[in-house]
């Protein structure tokens, strides 16, 4: 059964949209073509990552995690029992019907997280972008232990183009899992989306290359001066 699911959308990175059509005056034609290849490399690279479907995910993303574990609800017969259904029809790309189990598994337990994670997916996997942001929005407040709301909400945002709503996610995420790679790696991607080649989505970047080689390629390829000409 798919449980929780870090998302890293193939929307991040397209910073070589804009730097194309609107190159800083300060920087020569051969610095910006190196930009552009980092933003060329970092996409395609990006949105091969898949999703993890292992419990022990945040356990791994965040060593602070192993010291203090994030409480595991246990759902509902029932409740699980239809997750796990509609687990196998999104397997299958059933994604309406899978929405209809989720929806039941949340009916019958309110409280059983990762049915409300997956239900916000499927939500977005057929374009129902509101609502899915909706969801994990009220996950944020009323999960937070669990960085991967705030990672797929950023996720979702930064598909939609919408990078410094995304920037505002990836922050929350930062000040309560200071330590998690993967709220590193969104962060650092979504400035570069911003296209603010700087020390901090550099630093980002740097520390989530421990766990996702996509930040070490793009680190590997960084500008020297990228962050004393980015805008």
């Amino acid at each position: 059964m798919r449980r929780l699911l870090p998302v890293i959308s193939s929307g991040l990175l397209p910073a070589m949209a804009v730097l194309a059509q609107n190159p800083n005056p300060g920087m020569t034609t051969e610095q910006t073509r190196e930009l552009i290849a980092v933003s060329e490399m970092g996409h395609s690279t990006v949105r091969s990552e898949g999703p993890s479907r292992s419990l022990n995910f945040e356990e791994g993303d965040d060593p602070t995690v192993v010291a203090q574990p994030v409480p595991q609800h246990e759902p509902l017969r029932a409740a699980r029992k239809a997750a796990e259904k509609a687990e196998h029809l999104a397997k299958k790309k059933q994604h309406e019907e899978a929405i209809a189990e989720y929806r039941q598994a949340v009916a019958l337990d309110p409280l059983y997280f990762e049915a409300w994670n997956n239900l916000a997916l499927e939500l977005e996997a057929v374009g129902k972008k509101d609502e899915a942001e909706q969801v994990f929005r009220r996950l944020m407040q009323s999960n937070p232990e669990h960085v991967l709301v705030f990672t797929n909400l950023a996720a979702l945002l930064t598909a939609q183009k919408r990078y410094a709503d995304a920037e505002a996610v990836a922050r929350q995420a930062m000040k309560r899992h200071s330590y998690s790679f993967k709220a590193n790696l969104v962060l650092g991607s979504v400035l570069i989306d911003e296209g603010k080649w700087s020390d901090e989505a550099k630093t980002k970047l740097e520390y989530a290359q421990v766990r996702y080689p996509e930040a070490k390629k793009l680190l590997d390829r960084w500008p020297n001066n990228a962050a004393k000409t980015a805008p």
